[in-house]
């Protein structure tokens, strides 16, 4: 089902490893049947997108962690050269902190933008945790459905 014929499950977030691109593990439980990945260089091309799915529709989200935003910011521009905040790219970017991080999953999840992400990243394994530790319990706190496949946050 996509998230525009009104499912009301929580996000379901997923984080991407390297080596394949279709390589990605879900930290949320997930549920049957297919999917669709995809990547969107604005939140209404995934909405639009997402709406025209009949599958579950996750889109690409590139992800920069900081302990602020303008540490963040610039970080991502000296991995990204030429990247600034608002410069279009072919997918989704988020570069802040966990709780802004957590905002927008809210609103992807709140605006039905997808079913899912599928967020990407340099280190994994740190976003991972991070997601784990500290935007899950972010979620679960704003309402959001939010718990790993193996225990609730909230």
């Amino acid at each position: 089902m996509s998230a525009a014929a009104g499912s009301v499950a929580g996000l379901r977030i997923a984080v991407e490893f390297p080596g394949d691109p279709r390589e990605w593990v879900e930290l949320t439980p997930d549920a049957p049947g297919q999917t669709e990945r995809f990547r969107a260089p604005t939140l209404r091309d995934a909405a639009a997108r997402t709406a025209r799915s009949t599958h579950a529709s996750f889109v690409d989200l590139d992800v920069f962690l900081a302990e602020s935003v303008p540490d963040a910011f610039a970080g991502l521009a000296a991995r990204r050269p030429g990247w600034s905040p608002g410069t279009r790219t072919e997918s989704l970017v988020h570069a802040g902190t966990p709780s802004t991080l957590a905002g927008l999953l809210f609103d992807i999840w709140t605006a039905r933008v997808a079913d899912g992400v599928v967020l990407r990243s340099d280190d994994p394994l740190a976003l991972s945790r991070q997601i784990v530790g500290d935007v899950l319990p972010l979620l679960s706190a704003r309402g959001l459905p939010a718990q790993t496949r193996s225990t609730a946050v909230a």
